[in-house]
């Protein structure tokens, strides 16, 4: 069984798939969404329910850090994550193409197995700097449409 730093959240952001950067957590929550369909056929007191969709939304938190810590020592852009600064430019109409997989290599940077992905906007990002603590930064990822995997 992997631990939960193997399992990495990583953006293509239309040329490379980036990990994020100095990642705290990362949940991926799905759910669906019902509507009663009980009728005056039905039996008993229980009321019945269809499903009619799904939504799905991927929240995490991460180290606030310089462009150079974004860039792993000594390595090319290629083992680069995806940092705050990216995240700013990518608020709201972004379309956003995410992947879910086992990772390993310089920190934990290098997609090995890609588990499941889909597409999504950033629909929330919150800084926080708390007084004599590391700046971190929170965001959401509101998904739609399948998820592949």
């Amino acid at each position: 069984m992997n631990k939960g730093q193997f399992y990495r959240l990583f953006i293509y952001d239309g040329s490379t798939t980036k990990a994020i950067a100095a990642a705290k957590d990362m949940n991926l929550h799905l759910s669906a969404q019902t509507e009663e369909s009980s009728t005056k056929d039905t039996t008993g007191d229980a009321l019945e329910y269809e499903v009619v969709g799904q939504s799905y939304e991927i929240t995490g938190s991460s180290l606030v850090l310089t462009d150079d810590d974004v860039l792993v020592a000594g390595s090319s852009s290629v083992n680069a994550g995806m940092g705050l600064n990216d995240f700013l430019t990518k608020i709201g109409d972004t379309e956003l193409t995410w992947i879910i997989g086992i990772c390993e290599g310089t920190n934990n940077r290098t997609l090995v197995t890609p588990l499941f992905g889909g597409t999504c906007k950033l629909t929330n990002l919150q800084i926080n700097a708390q007084n004599k603590q590391k700046a971190t930064y929170s965001y959401t990822l509101t998904g739609y449409g399948a998820i592949s995997g």
